[in-house]
């Protein structure tokens, strides 16, 4: 499926580093070249130039037919809707939007899980259209996707992929595993751009509610992956629930699957050891879930089956696929098995600080599901086909391990915005609002002719922290003034002193004189700084950052002539610096400007 409007198409979201504050934004350029991102959390619909932030694809990678293209976006607000269009050469691609995941333990998230989807297409796309109506905060795939990982295959599973997207455009993000039926860890790299190119990898949610284990069951249990799970688990018990996604499972439910006896002897015992309270697995084409269990070689245990015993403070296993592919018998109960069948069917899960809701959801009637928004994806919609298990549509795992839950430390995700400055009766008149304030910060508010030196005219105590929430201030400044423009610097500051966030306001008074500005980037490695002298001169070019402290200095003879002369500035950090140029007797002042 390809955008009306531009030679876009196949739209995907994923997560491959903080879930609050970034989203990896996939798709396929068709025709077309100098693809951007421009997104916002204004809804702009297509007038591209509206989006506050643009941004070029970090990564792009011809694979599976297709020139897939991959933009990395940061620091982005948590729990925030983002709308976005992707313009290029060639036109602009329908409006569409994402939301970044929650960033307080106390969230609730909903979660949808399966896997296997290679071969009915019908099916397939039931599912996906399942995750259009249920509106969860991202998707668990757990590998084979397609049958024969051929391109004509990828791109089939990708325009069906597109039946996940809501009816308002909205993006549901998915976090990938391997499958069998994926010939090389590259094609989950390439399709998914996910983090590590050996596909196992770690994500922690809403800052420490959940941390999530993407493994790898196509590489040695054994090997490099066992040491970092192992070791990952380890620094990761002060987090509130600890789950796994991988394809194989350990013990399937079909009794024409393998035993995966390996998974159980080196896997099997840190999920016991290390608390990891719940693992979705796939492949069998069934659907399953067993109570509590851990590993064990101690067969005269009571309810030993298969190297496995029933534990209240072991895992409970999910699955196992039904997306899509064959269905096969679940004919290989184990005496924890708590409920099997064999129909098609995703998991749903329902995760907050004292439990996990999980149901799983039949997705033959998806057409006649309802839709959920934001606002109620933790109701249950209209027509949703429910598996019902010891008489009831879900069960839920409560939380063994709170008291040893402790919260991850609260990103700065501050922000100063909306500031505006008014000039009357000789006082300026300043006021800005903060998002995401944190505790004990204070405003530091400064004044300037030439952006270069401050000085503070006022301190201004914050209101505490808002989360989302807006926090309104305001602050006159009645200091003398001789006329012409003004800059102000708001700058957030933390107990230290550090600051943190910066906001410039100009203000304009009676007109005057300022400096001028050169600009110049690191990246460049040289400022052009333009200088018409009308004789043969000794010149003295001399830097100073804003302490003044000289940086640079250069003599030279120079001709007359409009010219400019190079500077080499690599070596200096960004921000704002002095440049005094000494000639024919006089000192010219220019304000310089290095960006990245």
């Amino acid at each position: 499926m390809t955008d009306i409007f531009a030679r876009t198409g196949r739209y995907r979201c994923m997560i491959r580093d903080e879930p609050s504050t970034t989203i990896t934004i996939g798709w396929e350029q068709m025709t077309g070249e100098n693809p951007m991102v421009y997104y916002s959390t204004s809804d702009y619909g297509q007038n591209y130039n509206s989006y506050a932030n643009q941004a070029y694809p970090q990564r792009t990678v011809h694979a599976k037919g297709m020139h897939n293209h991959f933009a990395r976006l940061s620091k982005l607000r948590p729990n925030t809707v983002y709308y976005f269009v992707i313009k290029d050469s060639d036109g602009i691609s329908k409006r569409y939007s994402f939301k970044t995941l929650p960033d307080e333990h106390e969230s609730r998230l909903s979660i949808i899980g399966g896997g296997d989807s290679r071969n009915h297409k019908t099916a397939r796309q039931n599912a996906n259209k399942i995750v259009a109506r249920c509106r969860p905060h991202f998707v668990l795939f757990a590998g084979d996707m397609t049958g024969g990982d051929s391109s004509r295959e990828w791109q089939e599973w990708l325009d069906d992929w597109q039946m996940t997207i809501g009816q308002d455009g909205r993006l549901t993000a998915v976090l990938a595993a391997r499958g069998n039926h994926e010939k090389s860890d590259a094609s989950i790299v390439d399709m998914f751009d996910v983090s590590h190119q050996m596909v196992y990898y770690g994500l922690t949610f809403a800052r420490g509610l959940m941390r999530i284990y993407t493994l790898n069951s196509m590489q040695s249990s054994s090997s490099s992956q066992l040491a970092w799970l192992e070791q990952d688990l380890k620094e990761s018990q002060t987090v509130a629930w600890r789950m796994a996604q991988y394809h194989h499972p350990m013990r399937p439910h079909n009794s024409r699957k393998h035993e995966q006896e390996y998974m159980r002897l080196h896997w099997g015992k840190l999920f016991y050891s290390y608390k990891m309270q719940l693992a979705l697995e796939c492949d069998s084409h069934i659907s399953k879930i067993t109570w509590p269990v851990r590993a064990t070689t101690n067969k005269s245990e009571v309810g030993y089956d298969e190297g496995f015993v029933q534990d209240p403070a072991g895992t409970v296993f999910v699955g196992e696929g039904g997306w899509g592919a064959p269905l096969r018998a679940a004919d290989d109960t184990k005496r924890w098995t708590r409920a099997s069948g064999s129909f098609n069917q995703v998991k749903w899960f329902f995760v907050d600080l004292n439990k996990v809701e999980i149901r799983t959801i039949k997705t033959e009637n998806a057409k006649s599901v309802t839709y959920l928004s934001d606002d109620n994806r933790f109701y249950m919609p209209q027509n949703i086909d429910l598996w019902n298990i010891d008489g009831a549509d879900y069960i839920t795992l409560y939380n063994r391990n709170k008291a040893s839950f402790v919260p991850e430390k609260a990103q700065i995700l501050m922000e100063i915005a909306s500031s505006s400055a008014r000039f009357s009766n000789d006082e300026v008149t300043l006021k800005w609002k903060s998002i995401y304030e944190v505790d004990r910060v204070k405003f530091k508010i400064q004044i300037s002719t030439n952006k270069i030196f401050w000085k503070t005219v006022g301190i201004l105590q914050g209101k505490g922290p808002s989360a989302n929430k807006q926090s309104n201030y305001e602050y006159v400044d009645r200091t003398e003034k001789r006329g012409g423009k003004y800059y102000y610097r708001i700058a957030a500051i933390d107990q230290s002193g550090k600051e943190f966030v910066q906001e410039y306001i100009e203000v304009r008074t009676l007109g005057s004189e300022t400096l001028d500005l050169i600009e110049g980037s690191v990246h460049s490695g040289q400022l052009q700084v333009p200088l018409t002298l009308t004789e043969p001169t000794r010149v003295i070019i001399e830097l100073f950052d804003t302490k003044r402290r000289p940086v640079f200095v250069r003599e030279f003879d120079a001709v007359s002539g409009g010219q400019s002369f190079p500077l080499n500035i690599r070596h200096l950090e960004k921000g704002f610096y002095l440049l005094e140029i000494s000639c024919n007797g006089k000192l010219l002042k220019k304000s310089v400007k290095i960006t990245n």
